[in-house]
């Protein structure tokens, strides 16, 4: 109900969670599956919309990994 996995704050089962997501390299599989996890796909999506997160996000070095 939180929107976060455990708890009612983000936690770094939250961040590992949304860090296996973007493991694999066929992201469109992926988003397809996640279509069906919809509590799944709401943690995603809160993670990725932490301000720190995104701003890690859009400055981050690249990366081969």
């Amino acid at each position: 109900k939180s929107g976060y996995f455990m708890g009612s704050s983000l936690s770094l089962f939250d961040i590992q969670l949304y860090n296996l997501i973007h493991f694999f390299d066929d992201q469109e599989s992926v988003q397809k599956a996640l279509a069906d996890c919809s509590n799944l796909k709401a943690i995603h999506d809160k993670v990725e919309q932490t301000p720190a997160i995104k701003k890690w996000l859009a400055e981050r070095p690249e990366s081969k990994l």
